[in-house]
């Protein structure tokens, strides 16, 4: 469905290449059809300046003879084009738009104000990422958007589409021919009759939206009241009471109720059928009810069975069906199956819904989900390694299908080079067409209630090999819906298991050890000319009595760090087993036993306090300590010079001093700190080996008492109150009574994987003050 709407601000001009040309608007002056193909031509050519010049002809020509609709649109390209050659192209455009808004005239008015709203959200959300990082200022005339913060733009966004609201009863009274040039007309304009429609739907699409709702009030308002799901007749007259006067949702729900009882009396109710289903679904995306899931349902069914065959309420016949969808997939085979049969009513509401002759957003959703629903699936898994000549199992998971083709497939070493890459285009042509040594057709149990279930089944014994077993829910392959599935597998007696270089080969069935089994070590190594990896063969082992053999490592360059893969192919009389499996082994191994070993020093500094007043001494320590990387061994440095320096807070060195270790490794030494200059961070460092120490350098005064807390216990849930209890005493020991203590709470959103931020972006967290006031402490010195 693509309902009509007001076209967009364009701030870019590949988002105006986008824009529609619309040749219906007819002037009783002039047509413009003519001057708006030269723009498109001009733009086809590139040619963004000759573009503009003729829009503005344009711009001037609807000035001139009144054309509302025409100054728009001309508006609209003019935002778009002057981006391509004007710096700060967006905030010129809103200044531009606000001047144009102030010599209009309703309806237009209304309509500017409404694009001008999307132009600063537009403007908020490519520049958001600054926005975020913002303090919010204080008495501060903020007349350059430059100095907005994140809560300046949503309180003007709000505002503006509210105000292209305000003349509701005109805008209402208004039909949408005359503004057929702005207005891409979609296939369903009977859902949007009036100019009112269009900027209520564009409204909600910014109060709808929770993004502002991240950093909220302690009384912000919440949808907890059962009867925003009431019927449409009946919400209208519900009142939504809050103290939380910027709240979206509540602007959106007050919106709803106007929009609905506007359309109540309407002789053809497709309108208010649509705009009460948009109500519902936002009810119940941001209802806090703990019965919400049973009321929505409730509210869908009396749309549905209240409007029945209208094709408009074909739409909520459609959600009543998504619902036994969703219920569906509670279904547990081995434990909850109240929900077991709710997809074949799903299945049932859609078909009735396909029946209605004329087209619908709702019979479009319906045959969409009815095609989910009828669709086939199976899914199989095989153990990898399974014994010679017994049979076997596969693990099938289907969904209405009753039965499957199985072929099992010899495995050459032609058809395991083609299976390398299953993204290969010759991967399935090469498995359809190898030759089967086994084929079979296997029913699965039938069920009949279009829930996926699983199924073992049997296959036969093989001898010692690699195959593939394939399966497919048709004889015939060739046909477009057929499904296929496949999966390698190896048949073989020999198993083996390893610690660190030590293997031990054994019988796959009874775990007994394998002698005088033949093992070849296949290296996997990087080929730079054809960009892959290829084997090559190394050495040979054989095993032990016991079964046993020890890989040995394979040489690098000298001082390497580097990783050796390798495969084992294991022969053991007739029987081979030759996995794809890569063993890894890491390490590190020097070539140069010569080599004087490397040893690193480390200095690690220490001060006697952290926090110091001007021109105050600093006393210092200073320990060296000597690592041998070879055989992890090290002990102190004596004897040991080095320069420690002092660093104030503008990164100047302001002192220095040499230094020696003395036959415990340790130095020490005093800064005086300079009496004047910049407060701040201040350094002590090394100049080898990485000594640093950092101190702060501030002008306070010594506290003469201190505050703690004593632990809280116990566990707490939202709505439960918990008691904090603090203490003032004194460095003396005495306690702190009738000391007046101001006290402050704020709350800060945490998300619950902080680690995952690399991968999902988590939107910012402010703290918010939530309570804040003032008492005194007791003769204990408690409060």
């Amino acid at each position: 469905m693509k309902i009509p709407f007001v076209k967009t601000i364009s701030l870019t001009i590949a988002l105006f290449s986008l824009i529609t040309l619309s040749t219906s608007g007819q002037s009783p002056i002039r047509n413009y059809a003519k001057e708006w193909k030269k723009v498109e031509d001009f733009s086809q050519k590139g040619l963004p300046k000759s573009a503009l010049a003729e829009v503005k002809k344009i711009f001037t020509l609807a000035k001139t003879e009144k054309q509302d609709a025409q100054i728009i649109k001309a508006l609209v390209y003019m935002t778009g084009l002057q981006g391509e050659n004007r710096e700060d192209n967006e905030v010129f455009s809103i200044a531009e738009i606000e001047k144009e808004i102030g010599g209009s005239k309703e309806p237009v008015t209304s309509i500017l104000k409404s694009l001008l709203a999307e132009m600063y959200y537009n403007y908020y959300q490519q520049h958001r990422w600054q926005l975020y990082d913002r303090t919010k200022t204080e008495k501060f005339n903020k007349t350059d958007i430059a100095t907005w913060d994140a809560e300046d733009f949503h309180k003007k966004v709000g505002e503006l589409y509210l105000q292209s609201l305000k003349e509701e009863r005109l805008l209402q009274q208004s039909k949408l021919q005359p503004f057929e040039a702005i207005i891409v007309k979609g296939n369903v304009r009977h859902l949007r009759p009036t100019l009112y429609d269009l900027l209520a739907h564009r409204a909600l699409s910014y109060f709808e939206n929770d993004e502002r709702d991240i950093k909220k009030p302690a009384y912000a308002f919440e949808i907890n009241q059962a009867n925003a799901f009431d019927p449409a007749i009946e919400f209208v007259t519900r009142k939504f009471i809050t103290k939380d006067s910027q709240s979206l949702q509540h602007k959106a729900l007050l919106i709803y109720q106007k929009l609905i009882a506007f359309h109540l009396k309407d002789v053809k109710p497709d309108a208010l059928i649509d705009a009460d289903i948009q109500r519902i679904e936002f009810v119940k995306d941001n209802s806090t009810h703990p019965d919400k899931d049973k009321l929505y349902f409730s509210s869908i069914n009396h749309i549905a069975t209240t409007y029945n065959n209208l094709p408009a309420a074909a739409q909520a016949w459609y959600l009543i069906a998504a619902w036994y969808e969703q219920k569906a997939t509670e279904y547990k085979p081995y434990g909850d199956t109240t929900q077991r049969y709710a997809r074949i009513k799903a299945k049932e509401i859609l078909e009735r819904v396909l029946l209605q002759k004329d087209s619908s957003e709702g019979k479009i959703n319906a045959h969409n989900l009815l095609n989910t629903i009828n669709s086939k699936s199976f899914q199989f898994s095989i153990e990898k390694v399974n014994i010679p000549a017994q049979p076997f199992r596969a693990l099938v998971k289907y969904r209405n299908i009753g039965s499957l083709y199985f072929k099992v497939v010899k495995a050459d070493e032609t058809l395991k080079n083609q299976l390398e890459n299953q993204n290969d285009e010759k991967y399935w042509p090469s498995i359809i067409a190898a030759t089967s040594i086994r084929s079979w057709q296997q029913a699965l149990p039938a069920n009949n209630d279009l829930q996926e279930h699983s199924a073992e089944i049997k296959i036969d014994g093989l001898p010692s090999g690699e195959y593939v077993l394939v399966a497919s829910n048709e004889k015939s392959v060739d046909g477009k819906k057929t499904i296929l599935g496949a999966r390698f597998f190896y048949v073989s007696g020999i198993s083996y298991v390893n610690n660190n270089d030590d293997f031990f080969v054994l019988n796959r069935d009874n775990g007994q050890p394998l002698a005088k089994a033949a093992v070849q070590v296949w290296e996997q190594k990087y080929d730079y000319k054809t960009s892959r990896y290829i084997k090559e063969k190394g050495k040979i082992y054989s095993t032990d009595v016991n079964g046993v053999f020890k890989t040995e490592k394979v040489k690098r360059e000298a001082n390497n760090y580097s990783s050796y893969t390798y495969m084992l192919d294991i022969t053991h009389g007739n029987d081979r087993l030759f996995l794809s499996d890569l063993v890894y082994d890491n390490y590190y191994y020097n070539n140069n036993q010569n080599e004087e070993p490397k040893i690193t020093t480390s200095i690690h500094l220490f001060t006697d306090r952290s926090i110091y007043r001007p021109g105050q001494a600093i006393y210092f320590k200073g320990i060296v300590l000597s690592r041998n990387q070879k055989d992890k061994t090290g002990g102190v440095r004596t004897n040991y010079s080095t320069t420690v320096i002092l660093r104030d807070a503008n990164y100047k060195d302001v002192d220095s001093i040499k230094l020696k270790t003395n036959e415990y490794g340790s130095f020490n030494g005093k800064f005086q700190l300079p009496q004047s200059g910049m407060n701040g961070q201040f350094t002590i460092y090394t100049r080898t080996d990485g000594g640093n120490a950092g101190i702060k350098v501030e002008e306070y005064k010594r506290p003469k008492f201190y505050v703690d807390y004593e632990p809280i216990k116990g566990t707490y849930k939202v709505n439960d109150k918990i008691k904090v209890t603090g203490i003032a005493k004194a460095y003396a020991g005495n306690n702190i009574d009738g000391a007046n203590v101001k006290y402050r709470i704020v709350r800060q959103p945490r998300y619950i994987y902080p680690w995952l931020s690399w991968r999902w972006w988590q939107p910012p967290s402010e703290e918010m003050e939530i309570a804040h006031g003032e008492v005194k402490t007791d003769k204990d010195g408690k409060f």
